[in-house]
């Protein structure tokens, strides 16, 4: 039996479909044998694909915490266990690994079934063998969201590495495509498919189904991952993944618009964009030196247009009106430094 990972998009309505395999406690004594009635048994099975929103997936593995047991055991059960032990990758030299020989005798159409015992020690094996394999995909692919994959690179090489200079001209241009090409040979372990009514399990009620003319399948995480990232860059030209400057959480925004704040809750009810909205409100002239600054600089320079026939002085003044507001709103909302607004400021002056 096949119990491979498989991923569908239905761009259209910016829903993306997920399959995987689930593992359900046996109950029907009626094909459990005798010698195994008094243990616990799971058997893994397909999960019908429901309509979640675009980069769900993708979304959850960035923003899983691979150093809380919770986060890695329930990465583990949902992505992982039942991949590694169908693609025979055992290297694991368990006592209790019984499951093609159980298998056979409970089931006339083979299943990966585990006793309690074999799950547990699987779970914990595979927690022991691929947990810094984990960790790292999930360090690379946040660079990637974040586009400083070439220049993490980068920072760790030396001049003596053959591919430092390479690196020293790609980490000045990062984009999406520009790294998802660079990285394409290492994810080769995927497939296209068409039969759709095999992904969604016969079911004729998803009218996404329309929409959706393959979808993809691998036994390998990593690869589904890279997928989702080369689909979602390849649908639209103005794709991002934003690092939430409030609660460091990755999101897709909704619209093109420039955000750093996502809509999850994060206090008081409030959204971390609304959060962020309200601690910018409380920037005022009075309270923040900076904001001040900004003012003091837009009376002065209004002064002086009323006063001067000196045209590069209104032109000043005129600007200042203009990008000054823009600057000031995008220091409210933290997407510039203290610094760089009061540099900026300091610039808008009439040289002599």
């Amino acid at each position: 039996m096949n119990y491979e990972l498989e991923i569908a998009f239905d761009f259209k309505n910016s829903k993306e479909y997920f399959v995987r395999y689930e593992p359900i406690e046996l109950t029907d004594s009626e094909k459990i044998p005798e010698k195994l009635k008094n243990k616990k048994l799971y058997v893994f099975e397909k999960v019908k694909p429901k309509a979640k929103n675009i980069g769900t997936f993708l979304l959850e593995f960035l923003n899983l915490d691979f150093s809380n047991a919770l986060h890695l055991n329930y990465f583990l059960v949902h992505y992982f266990l039942v991949n590694f032990i169908a693609s025979k990758k055992n290297y694991l030299n368990f006592e209790y690994y019984k499951s093609i020989d159980l298998t056979s005798e409970i089931m006339d159409n083979p299943k990966i079934i585990l006793t309690e015992d074999e799950f547990i020690d699987y779970a914990e094996g595979t927690k022991l063998l691929y947990f810094s394999f984990i960790d790292s995909a999930q360090f690379v692919f946040r660079n990637i969201a974040e586009k400083i994959y070439f220049k993490t690179l980068f920072d760790s090489s030396t001049e003596e590495d053959s591919d430092y200079e390479s690196l020293k001209i790609l980490k000045d241009n990062e984009t999406y495509e520009s790294i998802l090409d660079n990285i394409s040979e290492n994810f080769k372990d995927i497939k296209m498919n068409f039969d759709l009514d095999s992904f969604f399990l016969g079911s004729n009620a998803n009218k996404s189904k329309d929409n959706i003319r393959y979808y993809y399948s691998s036994n390998d995480f990593t690869c589904l991952l890279f997928i989702c990232m080369k689909e979602f860059m390849n649908y639209k030209n103005s794709f991002r993944i934003i690092k939430c400057k409030n609660c460091n959480h990755y999101f897709i925004p909704k619209t093109a618009h420039k955000t750093l704040y996502c809509d999850n809750i994060f206090k008081d009810g409030l959204t971390c964009k609304e959060f962020a909205d309200k601690v910018s409100s409380s920037r005022t002239y009075t309270n923040d030196p900076i904001c001040k600054k900004y003012r003091n600089r837009y009376k002065n320079l209004s002064k002086q247009a009323s006063i001067s026939n000196n045209p590069e002085v209104l032109a000043l003044y005129e600007r200042y009106k203009v990008d000054g507001a823009i600057m000031l709103d995008r220091y409210k909302h933290d997407e510039i430094s203290g610094s760089d607004f009061k540099k900026w400021i300091d610039g808008m002056k009439i040289r002599k």
